[in-house]
């Protein structure tokens, strides 16, 4: 495999990024990297209307050009505008705010599979909330742990209760937050999806409502986490955890990793992606 590239976004210290990023040369696959802030300090022709595509000359000379990339691995966490660091706040965030609508623009009219792609209100990954989730896997035929929304703490309510979340649901309302009965020493068992791949020596019925659930998110991999279910939910496994850019540096993730993003560049080389 020597024609179109694999391109890794993340930032220069993400160890999974390096990883995978070795595994796809030795199965040959071109690859390049590059960090937020190679994207921010690049020069720019975006047109995604245009036939032409989109050009980026990143600082150090190379060319991102459309018809080049195969496959793009999306890991970037965050904006890094080394230009505005001394600037304003207010014009800190308003250049954040533009260069995010650039970046969703560009991987959003890539004819490459991108992986995964941007969020809606998260330009930088996907951001779901557990409430979210839970109701999607459900619907997919995942069991999930239990847990519940309160609307206040106080008195002990939620005593006993790990704290899921960073901060209130709905936006804008009262409710205190979402917790779940802790874990405990309870080991959890990952399936990582890539693509339909979800590993051997998964349950295939557990494996239909992994494939599901991840597309139904609109992502193409994920690492979720599941711990051993109780009498009450028949002991299926429970979906407590889901990582949208799991650690990929386990060397037989990272393979796997390889493997899929191989064939999504071989396959956008014939035109089947």
């Amino acid at each position: 495999m020597n024609g179109r590239v694999a391109l890794i976004l993340a930032a220069p210290d993400d160890l999974s990024s390096e990883v995978v990023g070795r595994e796809l040369a030795r199965r040959g696959c071109p690859v390049v990297a590059a960090s937020a802030a190679d994207l921010a300090l690049a020069r720019w022709f975006h047109a995604p209307d245009d036939a032409s595509g989109t050009t980026v000359v990143l600082p150090d000379g190379r060319v991102l050009d459309d018809a080049a990339i195969g496959v793009v691995l999306n890991r970037l966490d965050g904006p890094d505008l080394p230009q505005f660091v001394q600037a304003p706040a207010v014009d800190r965030d308003y250049a954040v705010a533009e260069f995010s609508a650039l970046l969703a623009s560009w991987l959003n009219s890539l004819g490459a599979p991108v992986v995964n792609p941007v969020g809606g209100e998260n330009t930088w990954a996907p951001a779901l909330h557990p409430l979210g989730w839970h109701a999607v896997a459900l619907q997919c035929g995942l069991a999930v742990g239990d847990f519940v929304v309160a609307s206040t703490v106080r008195g002990g309510a939620c005593a006993g209760l790990d704290r899921v979340g960073g901060s209130a649901w709905p936006r804008g309302s009262d409710v205190a937050g979402w917790y779940r009965s802790p874990l405990g020493g309870a080991a959890l068992g990952w399936v990582w999806v890539f693509g339909d791949d979800c590993g051997a020596g998964v349950d295939e019925s557990l494996a239909v409502g992994c494939r599901a659930f991840v597309r139904a998110l609109g992502l193409h991999h994920a690492a979720l986490g599941f711990v051993p279910g109780t009498t009450r939910n028949s002991g299926g496994p429970r979906l407590v955890e889901v990582e949208t850019r799991p650690p990929l540096d386990d060397a037989a993730v990272a393979g796997r990793c390889a493997d899929w993003l191989a064939s999504l560049v071989l396959a956008s080389e014939e035109g089947t992606s």
